[in-house]
């Protein structure tokens, strides 16, 4: 009896063993790189500095400094006016080349922009995007290390599926488990480390789309309709936008650390909020009616400036394959260049033309008041 208990427990063990290791062979093109991150115990997680490799498909290069962006000095140079963009996979530009993310491609719109107009400055976009990471990761990056970069303006992207999630209290959980001790944080993190584990969650959430899909249809057939099913497809992400809801509670909180950092060095931001863009018109009709007021609102509370993405992907809606990664979640270089094009142009009235608010407010010359009306955002 114990006998063929442990030859079943080693079959299976070496069943898993071999579909691990063909995983890691055949799959780490699909499949997240966990040797790309390391832990941090102010953020959570960090880019771990100096990675060179492959993720998803796609070339990633990590500075010195555990940025996916050329090596750059915290000092500012002369004459530069520096953008710090903080974000998560949006920012990072998930499966794209670096020069193909959202920062890179504004850097470059930006400059050309200010060398036709013939401002001097040097245009710096830093990519602090990190997969992964919610708001208060952002916050506490920008706490611990962002300022030193000494940025002219702040950007916080704030990507409204998952930046509820409250990465940095599940960080928080797994140093309590390493100051009881460092073996028992071992056993706990150790599947995250699988690629058999992504694997699964991966299928897992494949066969509930499709399962939410048969029983829709079905439902459908009768005459009926299966909001179950339908919940299931559609994967509805806005269960935290409540008051009071841990995760939504967290980007508040977030927001206000932002905020009062700023203050201190004097330095505006800017929270753009991104769209989901995987069906352009559910998220305008059903979602975005919903997570935009508490956002708009959270923001002002904090004090924060504030541009909303959803009205510059209203012309991609049923054409969202032109602008997503195989229609994914996350955008092509094209639909990271909408973005670009927008948030620059956003950028330049309120922050870098002469007439805009903020260089007037700091020069004290108040311009006429046409001038001062192109500064509002699209509503």
């Amino acid at each position: 009896m114990l006998r063929n208990l442990g030859l079943l427990v080693l079959s299976l063990f070496v069943t898993l063993a071999v579909c691990e290791g063909l995983l890691r062979v055949f799959g780490s093109g699909v499949l997240p790189r966990p040797d790309l991150y390391v832990d941090d115990p102010v953020v959570g997680k960090r880019l771990r500095p100096g990675w060179s490799g492959d993720e998803f498909q796609a070339p990633v290069t990590i500075n010195s400094k555990g940025l996916r962006n050329p090596e750059i000095p915290y000092q500012k140079p002369a004459g530069t006016y520096r953008i710090l963009a903080l974000g998560d996979s949006w920012t990072f530009g998930f499966r794209m080349n670096e020069p193909d993310a959202y920062p890179r491609q504004m850097e470059r719109l930006l400059a050309a922009s200010a060398a036709a107009r013939g401002d001097t400055r040097h245009i710096e976009v830093i990519n602090a995007g990190v997969v992964g990471y919610s708001t208060d990761q952002e916050a506490a990056y920008l706490r611990s290390e962002g300022w030193k970069y000494s940025p002219d303006l702040v950007l916080v992207n704030f990507y409204p599926v998952n930046d509820t999630h409250n990465k940095l209290y599940q960080y928080q959980k797994r140093a309590a488990l390493r100051a009881l001790h460092p073996i028992l944080l071992e056993i706990y993190e150790f599947p995250s480390h699988l690629y058999l584990r992504a694997f699964l969650k991966g299928a897992r959430r494949t066969l509930k789309e499709k399962f939410g899909k048969v029983r829709v249809s079905a439902a459908a057939k009768l005459g009926v309709e299966d909001k179950g099913g339908r919940a299931l497809v559609e994967n509805d992400w806005t269960g935290d936008y409540r008051n009071g809801a841990r995760g939504w509670e967290a980007v508040r909180t977030a927001l206000k650390d932002i905020a009062a950092g700023a203050k201190e060095h004097g330095v505006p931001v800017l929270v753009v909020l991104l769209p989901d863009a995987q069906d352009i018109a559910r998220y305008h009709d059903r979602y975005h009616p919903k997570i935009e007021p508490m956002v708009a609102a959270a923001v002002n509370e904090a004090g924060l400036g504030y541009f909303d993405l959803e009205p510059t992907f209203a012309p991609w809606r049923g054409k969202e394959d032109e602008i997503l990664f195989r229609r994914q979640r996350h955008p092509n270089a094209a639909g990271y260049g909408i973005i670009a094009k927008a948030v620059g142009d956003e950028i330049e009235k309120r922050y870098l033309l002469p007439t805009s608010r903020a260089v007037v407010e700091m020069s004290g010359i108040e311009p006429p008041t046409s001038a001062l009306r192109t500064q509002r955002s699209p509503s």
